[in-house]
């Protein structure tokens, strides 16, 4: 749901930098850190924008008769005042309504009522980031209309978690542009970062494997075995041990919010080959069918124990999360020819109810959609169509980049949308597109535009992708915007040839692309030309805001990056010694700038050691 109505009335929050307003916050949240994040950006935009700074009141006033903006829930008005319920909103929507001459930013939650003030301020004022210390905001602004707002706003995926470096790291990135925060949501098993690949974090095999060597799979033990290799006994101490750690982590204080925890695979693409669990597979036509009844049978566990006086203070609608991720991305489904759906094998493999799906696919291609025929995606495609009959949510781990190369571009842009509108039609509840995450100053091949667009499509799947690249590209290039766009389009078209040459397929996200054929040398030299030119159509601001054109500079050298990289790894040997040593200084001055540290994921080279391997 993504209304926003919104009419201009008569009257003015502002005139000429004077205000009657006042912002209005529940005195019980005034040390929450969203509404303090909210409430600081709502202050200082429209300060910045008016040179009006409003005064900031709590509902703790014996008298709350003047004109209010509020943020969240206050004395004012709770959000049922408002028209709204918090279970239709769930964890991301929003409203704001204007009531009298009051204006109401709430959301289901303090982190919701945030988003609330970033659309008030993007609708009033033209307030958006785009960047790391980069918005667009209208300036000198003698009047702030009061509108009539009747907005109601909800995310098509309610957990919207980010992956790429300079938002992950960013707190003001992360909540301007609507992310959920990670850390929040998921009980990590150790109390520190065991979110993921955790099977042997509740039965280390170091604890364990001596006394109970079924547990662990066969032939390598780089797994558990959901069968105890068909020792019911067996299996069931380890049922009881997982839901015993659950157990203990919901009845935790700094947990008593979370609902979410996960027992996924390890991080291998092997399966238990015992002979109970391959006759498991072929009663029931996938290696995750096993996964799902040991999951379900510590679910029910919890759920028990949730119904004795012990548990009912913890009780909760509670998920345990498993991987769908390599040998177990495939369901345990059929496909009914006369139906055309796919259907559970058996009962028993449909998840419990407090039980769901983490679709992961690092073997498939994020170049291509998920529901042509005859392609990569072709088969994990039919598998989130089966899993969307097992799972009453599905939670999504897609792909961005490629692990191979940060330094060279990774053409999803076209497939992305086509993809998050695949995932919502099955129910999908959860986002998160794997990025460079462990790249915290930007990212090259047009990501800081890319990761901003993820934003928006989870936000909304159908938002039109052609006017967010022309928002983008002229809020973020500014006065280089057609000729960045350009590049940038350029380079598309060509990513589409570049698919005919191989550039896609099963793990397109580890391809090898250095490839003379896939980026010739007077493409790379014009896309070059094409940065150069930007750089002098920026010049206009080195002299009015010096500060502004350093932040132009490195939007535009970190897209220069790839290119120039490229041209120095693949033709080397035709650049004169002269050209080569001003090109790699040229290279070391953008990464430099920009902050970009890492040159793979795979074998974690960093930029530091390929300058130094170049001598500059």
């Amino acid at each position: 749901m993504h209304n926003l109505n919104y009419v201009k009335t008569n009257k003015n929050i502002i005139t000429n930098g004077k205000s009657e307003y006042k912002i209005l916050i529940s005195e019980s949240l005034k040390n929450d850190s969203y509404i303090c994040f909210a409430l600081s950006d709502l202050r200082e935009k429209i300060e910045e924008a008016t040179g009006c700074l409003l005064d900031v009141v709590y509902d703790s006033e014996k008298q709350l008769n003047g004109k209010y903006l509020v943020i969240g829930e206050t004395r004012l008005a709770s959000i049922e005042d408002l028209g709204a319920q918090k279970e239709t909103l769930k964890k991301g929507g929003y409203v704001i309504v204007t009531k009298g001459e009051n204006v109401f930013m709430c959301g289901a939650n303090t982190e919701s009522s945030m988003y609330a003030v970033m659309t008030f301020l993007k609708i009033t004022l033209n307030f958006e980031q785009y960047f790391t210390n980069h918005y667009s905001l209208n300036k000198g602004v003698d009047i702030l209309p009061l509108y009539d707002f009747n907005v109601i706003d909800i995310p098509d995926f309610e957990y919207r978690i980010q992956s790429a470096g300079w938002i992950r790291y960013n707190d003001e990135n992360r909540k301007r542009m609507k992310w959920t925060n990670e850390t929040d949501w998921i009980i990590p098993v150790d109390e520190q970062k065991a979110v993921w690949h955790n099977t042997f974090n509740y039965l280390p095999p170091a604890l364990y494997k001596d006394e109970h060597p079924d547990w662990y799979s066969l032939p390598n033990g780089d797994q558990i075995c959901y069968t105890a290799h068909g020792n019911d006994k067996e299996r069931a101490k380890m049922i009881k041990i997982v839901a015993d750690r659950i157990i203990t982590l919901f009845k935790m204080e700094k947990y008593r919010n979370y609902r979410h925890i996960s027992v996924s695979i390890q991080d291998n693409q092997n399966c238990c080959r015992c002979e109970t669990c391959l006759k498991a597979k072929q009663k029931y036509g996938a290696d995750s069918a096993v996964m799902i009844m040991f999951l379900n049978d510590v679910a029910r566990e919890v759920e028990s124990w949730m119904k004795t006086p012990d548990g009912e203070p913890y009780k909760r609608d509670f998920r345990i999360l498993f991987f769908a991720y390599h040998a177990t991305n495939q369901p345990p489904t059929v496909f009914n020819e006369q139906s055309g759906e796919f259907e559970p094998s058996a009962p028993e493999v449909v998840c419990h109810p407090n039980v769901a799906v983490y679709f992961a696919e690092t073997n498939g291609d994020y170049t291509s959609n998920f529901h042509d025929k005859n392609t990569a995606n072709t088969k994990i495609g039919e598998n989130m169509l089966g899993w969307g009959k097992l799972s009453q949510e599905i939670y999504f781990w897609s792909y961005s980049t490629n692990f191979s190369h940060h330094l060279i571009p990774y053409n999803s842009f076209d497939t992305v949308q086509d993809i998050l509108k695949f995932a919502k039609a099955q129910k999908c509840k959860f986002i998160m597109i794997q990025d460079q995450w462990i790249q915290p100053g930007g990212q090259t091949g047009f990501s800081v535009y890319k990761n901003w667009l993820h934003s928006k499509l989870e936000w909304d799947v159908n938002v039109d992708i052609e006017s967010l690249k022309d928002r983008f590209f002229d809020n973020y290039f500014m006065q280089a915007s057609a000729t960045m766009k350009k590049l940038f389009e350029e380079w598309n078209e060509w990513a589409k040839w570049q698919k005919v040459l191989g550039y896609e397929g099963a793990r397109s996200v580890y391809y090898w692309a250095l490839r003379h054929d896939m980026w010739p040398r007077e493409k790379l030299e014009q896309w070059i030309n094409y940065t150069e030119q930007a750089k002098k159509e920026i010049e206009v601001n080195k002299q009015t805001d010096p500060a502004l054109y350093e932040r132009l500079l490195n939007h535009i050298g970190m897209e220069a990056i790839a290119f120039k990289y490229l041209l120095i790894r693949l033709y080397a040997d035709v650049l004169t010694a002269d050209e080569l040593l001003e090109m790699k200084k040229s290279v070391k001055a953008d990464i430099l700038r920009s902050g970009i540290t890492l040159v793979n994921t795979t074998k974690q080279t960093t930029t530091e050691e390929l300058l130094s391997g170049w001598g500059v």
